[in-house]
């Protein structure tokens, strides 16, 4: 083996020895802070109408809350839905007949053409 071989397997070698003692370290003293046996999620969970104001702030409890308290239902959503359409189509034909109205007026009405001889 080169010299050179020898540094880098020496390297390679002490890395490997120095990331193992290294990482075997934290998992002997981690603790989950639960009960053995019991789920973690299921002891969590809160009724949010119970927690108070003192419960922190959770985002996930502020979502399911703004899902839960929603004023407009689906029927709701189609009524608006279906009176914007309405609208809509309305403004359409009151602007289609004002442009039509504004077309025949102008056809009626004779073109003013320039008198004859005049520059």
């Amino acid at each position: 083996m080169t010299m050179k071989t020898a540094q880098i397997t020496r390297c390679l070698a002490l890395s490997a020895l120095t990331t193992g003692l290294f990482s075997f370290a934290p998992v002997q003293g981690q603790s989950t802070g639960t009960v053995p046996g019991e789920d973690p999620f299921v002891s969590n969970n809160v009724d949010p109408s119970k927690q108070g104001l003192g419960g922190g702030f959770d985002p996930m409890s502020l979502i399911h809350n703004a899902n839960l308290s929603r004023t407009r239902n689906g029927s709701d959503f189609a009524e608006d839905t279906q009176r914007n359409i309405n609208k809509a189509a309305d403004q359409f034909k009151q602007l289609q007949q004002q442009r039509l109205m504004e077309m025949q007026q102008q056809q009626t009405e004779p073109a003013i053409a320039p008198a004859p001889g005049s520059p």
